[in-house]
């Protein structure tokens, strides 16, 4: 199997408009820089989405790579145009952060993923040019595949999912991720923990500030613990554990207490430290989060 036999149409639809670029460009090579004006080209994938939401318009993006490299004063055949080192670097690792997520084909978005992935190419400065940081591109990416995720467990007997707000929806999309680059099968309060952490809501970090909580140390111990990613076979979509199924009920009961239609992030949080047993509430139990504590927080900033 060859590496590009995984690629879905619109990634191969991609491949293809990168080296038209670099065609446009009388370049002698494809590089990220191409792949990047191929991704927002082909517009209709996820990462074009993605992108296009991020106010990324073709016409810029091209005008950018221009100013940053120029054009080539002749043009080479397309069968004479060569993959640079970077380029086939970014394809390797959009097929590993296809096998993070257990995704047996490669779309636009893991090549995105590879390529905000890899700093300091010219795509990269291209994006930031453009006022899009890599990190802000990586967490849209993951947002909307997170979000496709959520619209999946949606509509299932578990109505509490039903009930997210949006704030909390993207919460549980990032806990998806953390649970897929770990190479899990399900989802469970872990994972929903180390969203909450990795969250940059002004209220989720201002609570973690009055908790006294060291966000760096507590991720890198739950991380610790976990070990490396599972080395799996082809494994099937993720799906939500028994336990975090127990804490989104948990939180539909705070927020009703708190005369709250939809859970929000604050509802998750207590969900997971009213938890009698488990990973998640042990490692929040460690830096002195009781489910006291907590709701004292919360009651505090969120009445």
């Amino acid at each position: 199997m060859g590496p590009f036999d995984r690629f879905n149409d619109r990634a191969k639809r991609v491949l293809a408009l990168a080296q038209d670029e670099a065609i446009r460009f009388n370049h002698n090579y494809i590089g990220p820089e191409h792949l990047l004006l191929g991704l927002v080209r082909e517009g209709e994938g996820v990462a074009g989405r993605v992108l296009g939401s991020l106010g990324v318009e073709l016409s810029k993006a091209r005008a950018a790579v221009e100013l940053k490299i120029g054009r080539g004063n002749s043009t080479t055949p397309p069968s004479e145009i060569i993959f640079i080192p970077r380029y086939k670097k970014i394809v390797e690792l959009a097929i590993d952060e296809a096998r993070k997520l257990g995704h047996n084909q490669i779309g636009t978005e893991h090549l995105l993923l590879g390529l905000v992935r890899d700093s300091g190419t010219m795509a990269s400065e291209v994006l930031e040019s453009l006022g899009v940081s890599l990190d802000k591109a990586r967490h849209q990416v993951i947002a909307t595949l997170g979000q496709q995720r959520v619209a999946a467990i949606k509509g299932t007997p578990m109505t509490a999912f039903d009930r997210l707000d949006k704030d909390a929806s993207r919460i549980l999309t990032r806990a998806y991720w953390e649970a897929g680059r770990k190479q899990e099968e399900r989802i469970g309060p872990e994972h929903l923990l180390l969203a909450l952490i990795a969250d940059d809501s002004a209220w989720l970090q201002s609570a973690w500030k009055e908790l006294d909580v060291d966000l760096e140390d507590l991720t890198a111990r739950i991380d610790g613990a976990a070990g490396p990613p599972r080395e799996t076979a082809k494994r099937s979509s993720l799906a939500p554990s028994a336990e975090l199924t127990d804490v989104l009920t948990r939180a539909s009961s705070f927020a009703a207490l708190r005369s709250s239609a939809l859970i929000r992030p604050e509802h998750l949080f207590l969900g997971i430290a009213a938890d009698a047993a488990g990973i998640a509430v042990t490692w929040l139990r460690s830096v002195g989060v009781t489910p006291e504590r907590a709701r004292e927080v919360v009651d505090k900033d969120r009445p």
